[in-house]
């Protein structure tokens, strides 16, 4: 714990650090941005420049070294996630990694194991856990306003884009897989949370690379689980449908209700009707910007307040052990048990 304003090295300075977490940063006074890092010094001065922070370098063994460093924010591609993560905590530093957590289960486990071993905070950054509607739904869940859970679906489609510029996502050696890496495990994880965690215990999966010829990875995924309890839940992901726009969509389905996020809605049977049992959720914010902000501040009071993390880096690995068994199931075109 530290009593002073948390200081809060940046690792990667792409969209996600410029968009999202700097900004977040910048308005909380319980923590400090001191430095930023990027593999193009030019692009972290850049950022350092427009956002004021003090120190820009290029190599990430250097920033996490740094005295006045006590938590780093990793931003970078997958690739780099467990290698930062690794010299961060045995520096001593606390950590925060973007999604997806690692590009694999074992290097997951190796990051929380390191974590253990150092005696720090490893949260992984699984906004949609902090955003307001999910909190509420969570909140219901828990209460039992749905009786007992059975099923849920969730789902991620980005309309086809013919001219997609190729990136490093591309490439599994940077990324770790395709879709379901950038996609798919967000709303995987987003389900077990809201669902409290279920153990999975077998896996079905199909994937297609059909709409990306080109692309090492598969640009749609779908699988089914068989979840604790007798429950059941299914995910899809995809950036090559040709939908007509993009969807995002989570509905859990209990034995006294129904319920629904983007928007949300909780749909309850009382007195013999269906009734929408939805809170007024008005607001004016950006509900996923807002997200990155409530998951931020709740890493520095994690760091200052010793609090347990809500996306613990455990949880991370977990998500990862389930994104691997989709994968081979996929492969394999068997039923892979967790």
């Amino acid at each position: 714990m530290v009593s002073r304003p948390v200081r809060v090295g940046i690792v990667g300075a792409g969209t996600a650090a410029q968009l999202s977490h700097i900004p977040a940063y910048a308005r909380l006074t319980s923590a400090r941005l001191v430095a930023v890092c990027d593999s193009d010094v030019e692009k972290a001065r850049r950022v350092a420049r427009h956002f004021a922070i003090p120190l820009a370098v290029h190599d990430y063994k250097e920033l996490v070294g740094l005295a006045d460093v006590d938590a780093v924010d990793i931003c970078t591609p997958n690739h780099l996630h467990a290698a930062v993560a690794a010299a961060a905590l045995k520096a001593g530093k606390h950590v925060l990694c973007e999604k997806p957590f690692t590009r694999s289960a074992a290097e997951a486990q190796a990051v929380v194991d390191a974590g253990k071993e150092a005696g720090r905070v490893v949260m992984c950054a699984f906004n949609n856990r902090f955003r307001h509607d999910s909190q509420v739904l969570r909140r219901f869940i828990e209460k039992g306003e749905l009786g007992e859970l059975l099923y849920a679906r969730v789902g991620w489609i980005k309309r086809r884009q013919e001219r997609r510029q190729r990136s490093w996502i591309d490439r599994r050696e940077f990324s770790g897989g395709g879709v379901l890496m950038d996609m798919g495990q967000q709303m995987l994880d987003l389900a077990l949370w809201l669902m409290g965690q279920p153990a999975v215990e077998s896996v079905n999966a199909w994937m297609s690379s059909a709409g990306s010829r080109k692309a090492e990875v598969e640009d749609s995924v779908a699988a089914f689980l068989r979840l604790s309890g007798g429950r059941s839940l299914t995910v899809v992901a995809s950036w090559s449908f040709l939908t007509e726009q993009d969807v995002n969509f989570v509905e859990v389905f209990g034995t006294e209700g129904t319920a629904y996020l983007s928007p949300l809605r909780i749909i309850k049977e009382m007195h013999g009707q269906r009734t929408n049992v939805t809170p007024n959720m008005e607001s004016t914010r950006n509900l996923y910007r807002q997200s990155y902000e409530i998951e931020i501040e709740h890493f520095v009071r994690c760091v200052r307040d010793g609090l347990a993390p809500l996306s613990p880096g455990e949880e991370g690995a977990a998500v990862m052990r389930v994104v691997a068994a989709i994968y081979e199931s996929a492969t394999s075109g068997r039923e892979v048990r967790l």
